[in-house]
């Protein structure tokens, strides 16, 4: 039994003592420790009934958990309701992170036996798991339902304690997080983000698994030339190419369909291809076209993190499309993953796109992007099979504030720290705790089962914005596999991070195959590639060993 005990008091219209104080407690496999946010007990005095999105605001108890054994370790929240609360349990709202629910709603337990304390009922408020050498922190609120009349709440209070407690230990050596803690070594050294891997042309730079911290705790993530992150999951549904004109020549151009491709030899080949063709019908017959997904192949991904709430995020290894971001550029919403937010999407309250079995939902009423429609219709057709291995998880389509101004133009979050400071964070900022301007109602903090990479991301695998690393780069990154054929045609990687914007155009960051992160000005280009990326949840079994040979396949 492992405890964290605290005491929190609500005293609704009323006024109530409560137990404080900073504690830590060490167990096997497990460091706690746990703390009220504001350096003393959480108290509600002459509290009034609240409503969900301002009792999500409300002062935190954070807990931390860390594991330090090598294998994943489940465990539940428990609530333990103190004799004398006279608070019905239908009026009384209780939060981990940001899932909540009435109190009435949770599962009853039975009883814990805690020290000094008459705990007449307990409850499992949540429930989670902690990677092997992982640290979460989680916290806990509560309010009163803001249905609750003046009748039922008055001269009421309610005193608990919370316990945190392990369930079960995935020892399981088949478990992929366990299996990418004990086959890599870790690295703690921070690598040089203003170049990419390598970092020289002597190649000196260290490929392996890095770690860092993202808000929900260490974060484990692939850098460089890796060759044990692949994972087999799916398969294509389509199939879909890429075509060539001059392949393989400096001067070659790629197509998203055949028939732009032909056009271009009928227009252009006298003027760009002369010293190649000697008539438009050579070019023509020459065209070449590579796969991007073929029907019934299976689905490669690669590895790019073990998540700080356990989950493992993956991204496809090959493009599986075209599409614009937004099919318009003509305003800043439209560097949104969604726009027209009906409420922000911030950290205490991320957008959930919630799947049910056929579409998706979105939780703030916000219009979607084409590209959010374009990769949960893929999902919904090649993923549907696999959705209860599949983590509703959280993405950044961060909105923050950069520099600059929303009449003459505002640079992102993502850009200050890509492009300015050189220093990229997997720690989401909330577009509403930030200068510069109006509280967006587009991007912010979601909860996705599918997405795209940040531009943080590309930057921590390897990638830079450094377009001088284009003379060492080799595609000498695990993101760069695709048309790694020694040829010089290329593609952009669209990612989920706003560069920059202004009234009429909107940009994103994105990724470019000679290894480099750049930026446009046109969220509606059509000739930019897709990879999905998804979450595995943290109980996921593969076999296999993670090359491309023998990838991990999950079970």
């Amino acid at each position: 039994l492992i405890l964290a005990i605290t005491t929190f008091t609500y005293a609704i219209w009323s006024r109530t003592h409560t137990q404080t104080g900073i504690n830590k407690n060490t167990y096997a496999c497990f460091e706690i420790s746990y703390a009220e946010t504001n350096g003393a007990g959480i108290t509600m005095e002459n509290g009034i009934p609240q409503k969900d999105e301002e009792g999500l605001k409300n002062d935190a108890y954070e807990v931390q958990i860390k594991n330090t054994c090598s294998t994943t370790v489940a465990y539940d929240v428990i609530l333990n309701k103190e004799w004398s609360s006279n608070l019905d349990n239908t009026h009384l709202k209780v939060a981990v992170d940001n899932d909540y629910k009435l109190l009435s709603a949770a599962t009853l337990t039975d009883k814990r036996t805690i020290a000094d304390f008459n705990n007449v009922q307990s409850y499992i408020i949540g429930s989670g798991t902690v990677g092997p050498k992982l640290t979460k922190t989680i916290k806990i609120r509560s309010w009163m339902d803001e249905k609750t009349t003046e009748e039922q709440g008055e001269n009421k209070s309610f005193t608990f304690k919370i316990t945190i407690e392990t369930a079960a230990s995935t020892t399981n050596p088949n478990n992929l997080v366990n299996k990418i803690i004990a086959e890599n070594e870790i690295k703690e050294d921070v690598p040089d983000f203003s170049k990419g891997y390598p970092n020289s042309s002597s190649g000196s730079d260290k490929s392996g698994l890095y770690k860092t911290e993202d808000d929900d705790g260490d974060t484990y993530y692939f850098r460089g030339k890796v060759d044990n992150n692949y994972v087999q999951l799916g398969t294509y549904k389509k199939d879909t190419y890429i075509y060539f004109v001059g392949y393989n020549h400096d001067n070659s151009v790629m197509y998203t369909n055949y028939d732009d491709a032909e056009s271009a030899c009928n227009e252009n080949y006298n003027v760009d291809y002369s010293d190649i063709y000697d008539t438009a019908q050579d070019c023509i017959n020459d065209i070449k076209s590579e796969p991007m997904q073929k029907s019934e192949q299976p689905i490669l991904w690669r590895i790019v993190r073990i998540n700080g709430d356990g989950t493992v995020r993956l991204v496809t290894d090959n493009p599986v499309d075209f599409t614009p971001f937004n099919e318009t550029s003509s305003g800043y919403q439209y560097v949104g993953y969604t726009y027209d937010n009906t409420t922000p999407c911030t950290k205490d309250k991320p957008c959930k796109s919630e799947y049910h079995g056929s579409s998706f939902t979105n939780s703030n009423g916000g219009d979607n992007s084409t590209i959010k429609t374009y990769l949960e219709n893929w999902y919904i057709t090649t993923l549907n099979a696999f959705d209860d291995k599949i983590a509703l998880t959280s993405f950044c389509n961060d909105t923050s504030y950069g520099s600059g101004n929303e009449l003459n133009g505002l640079y992102y979050g993502p850009y200050k720290r890509i492009e300015t400071d050189k220093q990229p964070s997997l720690q989401c900022p909330d577009p509403t705790k930030q200068g510069g301007g109006e509280k967006r109602n587009y991007g912010g903090v979601y909860k996705l089962k599918v997405g795209l990479l940040t531009a943080d991301e590309m930057n921590y695998a390897g990638m830079s914005e450094n377009s001088d690393y284009r003379s060492f780069a080799t595609r000498n990154n695990y993101l760069l596999n695709y048309l790694n054929n020694g040829t010089n045609e290329y593609w952009y990687m669209w990612s989920m991070s706003p560069y920059y914007a202004y009234s009429s155009y909107a940009g994103e960051f994105y990724g470019y195959a000679d290894g480099y992160i750049d930026k446009n000005f046109d969220v509606s280009r059509d000739d930019f590639v897709v990879r999905p990326v998804i979450n595995l949840k943290s109980d996921v079994t593969v076999t296999g060993s993670g090359t491309e040979q023998d990838p991990y396949v999950v079970q």
